[in-house]
């Protein structure tokens, strides 16, 4: 006669577990610890979210602190001009008899200088209001050039009537990015001998802010020229001096246009239509040339229109922050997920290797210490830099979590591992931070050189958490 626990026995197969033990091998097996690990590491991107909008409100907030630094200092400069503006008029008179009517049409023309040279002395510093900063300038700047006798063609009738030259009303002039920066009157020398004051405003001309300054205002100033002057041919020389902040930029307004620039800001960014032809950068400083042929400037030198010219042609110099660090900080992370993967991996393989369990409470907690670390990061670069900061907030970061890390798995080893393994990945990201243009080649190799290491790491690690086969 069999006994019920014979017959159960005999129903088992010889040397395997029953199906609830393998079910519960699984959820205890490698794999499974690897899948949980990687749901934790999705969930940490809630919190890494909540960092990059803390960055973007900080930002916003230096964004605006300096806005009203250059209210007060002077903002964003462009010179563009000089241009010599003629109002004149065309009558005519259209129908005939009883129904004879008169029209007058206002139109205006533009002659530009024949040569234009511009030569800048430009000295930075940084002002602050608390813990934000901004780039000023005070620029000392000298236009001079001449204008050539304007064309026959320059006053032609468009409809057949009678043109009428206000050779009185001829002024020059200069739209400039905020006039309220000027720090000393403006006088136009003519022919070196007569000095002319200047006037507020762009004349008959108006200004559109174009894409490449759509900050700037709509300003400028203008002088009137004799008719004998004008008519004739004249020289220019116009010294400026002017505050603004940020970055400075020049129209080539002459049918040949030299900008020579020198500066003490050892970090400048030229920008615009056209880069210097010749540039010497130093610690202590820069200096730029460019020369703009009239082919290359693409406009003709006389032209008939109510808005100032040359206004999608500026070339300038912004005065770069050498670290934007929120800029940085909010790049950094993008690489967030791979940055807390590459670190959870670590502690995974270490906890294989010492046989200790780590709870994913343990990795949670592991990667809220990460998450923490660009948060500190934020908060030390606004009072110290960023690198400074940087050093201090991985530093905290490598520290807990290697002592973290080492005490749970009660191992020195795994601890001594753990800080070497952060310490080359908080290198490795700053790095990539420092090096913009080639962040995505580096960041490839280190994800192919991480996903090598771990495929042989591993390689006699059970995924599927089997248990030994029992013997008969």
């Amino acid at each position: 006669m069999t006994s019920d626990t014979d017959l159960n026995s005999s129903d088992a197969p010889s040397g395997r577990q029953p199906p609830a033990g393998r079910s519960l091998a699984f959820f205890n097996s490698p794999a499974a610890k690897l899948v949980l690990i990687g749901f934790v590491t999705l969930m940490l991107m809630v919190p890494s979210t909540f960092v990059w909008v803390l960055i973007e409100e900080r930002a916003d907030r230096a964004r605006d602190v300096a806005v009203d630094i250059a209210k007060s200092w002077g903002g964003v400069q462009a010179v563009n001009g000089p241009y010599l503006v003629v109002p004149f008029s065309e009558t005519r008179v259209t129908g005939s008899g009883n129904k004879a009517r008169t029209e007058i049409h206002q139109r205006t023309a533009v002659l530009f200088p024949k040569k234009l040279e511009v030569a800048g002395d430009i000295t930075v510093e940084e002002r602050r209001k608390s813990i934000y900063s901004l780039p000023v300038y005070k620029g000392r700047f000298n236009l001079k050039g001449a204008f050539a006798r304007p064309p026959e063609a320059m006053f032609e009738p468009r409809h057949g009537g009678t043109i009428d030259v206000a050779a009185d009303k001829a002024v020059l002039v200069i739209g400039i990015g905020d006039v309220t920066a000027l720090k000393s009157e403006v006088v136009l020398a003519l022919d070196g001998v007569q000095a002319i004051p200047f006037e507020p405003g762009l004349g008959l001309l108006s200004r559109n802010a174009s894409d490449t300054v759509r900050s700037l205002q709509s300003s400028g100033i203008n002088a009137a020229v004799p008719a004998p002057k004008w008519r004739n041919g004249f020289s220019f020389n116009i010294p400026l001096q002017l505050n603004g902040s940020t970055a400075f930029y020049v129209a080539p307004a002459g049918q040949t246009t030299k900008v020579a620039l020198q500066s003490d800001w050892p970090h400048p960014g030229f920008t615009g239509t056209f880069l210097p032809e010749t540039r010497t950068i130093s610690d202590t400083g820069f200096e730029a040339d460019w020369t703009i042929p009239y082919l290359a400037r693409g406009t003709p030198g006389v032209q008939e229109t109510d808005q100032l010219p040359l206004q999608d042609k500026l070339l300038g110099v912004k005065f770069v922050d050498p670290v934007n660090f929120y800029q940085t900080i909010s790049r950094s992370l993008k690489y967030a997920i791979g940055f807390i993967s590459l670190t959870f991996l670590a502690v995974f393989v270490l906890e294989m290797r010492t046989g200790w369990r780590f709870h994913w409470i343990q990795y949670g907690l592991v990667g809220l210490a990460l998450i923490i670390f660009y948060v500190m990061l934020l908060a030390f670069a606004e009072h110290a830099g960023y690198g400074p900061a940087y050093l201090i907030a991985a530093a905290a970061a490598t520290v807990l979590n290697a002592v973290y890390v080492g005490t749970s798995l009660k191992s020195r080893t795994a601890g001594l591992t753990m800080l070497l393994v952060l310490a080359v990945i908080f290198s490795v990201l700053f790095a990539l931070m420092q090096e913009q243009d080639y962040a995505l080649l580096i960041g490839s190799a280190i994800a192919f050189i991480s996903l090598a290491a771990t495929m042989f790491v591993t390689q006699k690690i059970d995924w599927s958490g089997r248990t030994v086969p029992m013997t008969a």
